[in-house]
């Protein structure tokens, strides 16, 4: 079965982050993605822009665009991993060891429909 491991965090804790620190942290994802690839789990994974670059469409056949995501909320999606694997117990142990805890931000795991 297929997962969504949602990365969450404040945009603006990256702020003070020293470029040591920035390193660390990257380089705990970059471990956390080849062990995810290592266990034959990692479909795939992404780091996502920030918010200030994101549009909203809405409306009956997309009749809105805005800049902007407009939910308020204090974390914002920063980036994903697909991954598949074989029981939810398994998902939930790859998300518990996703390094976002380390800048202070969180994850969801949502499983994927398949139709």
């Amino acid at each position: 079965m297929r997962y969504l491991i949602l990365v969450y965090g404040k945009e603006s804790d990256w702020a003070d982050v020293t470029p040591e620190r920035a390193g660390e942290i990257m380089g705990a994802y970059g471990a956390y993605t080849e062990a995810l690839k290592k266990a034959g789990v990692h479909i795939s994974g992404d780091e996502l822009n920030v918010v200030a670059t994101a549009k909203s469409v809405r409306g009956v056949g997309g009749t809105s665009i805005v800049d902007g995501p407009f939910v308020d909320t204090k974390e914002a999606l920063g980036g994903y991993y697909l991954i598949e694997c074989a029981s939810d117990a398994d998902a939930l142990n790859w998300a518990k060891q996703a390094p976002t805890m380390l800048h202070g931000g969180g994850v969801e795991l949502r499983p994927v429909m398949v139709r």
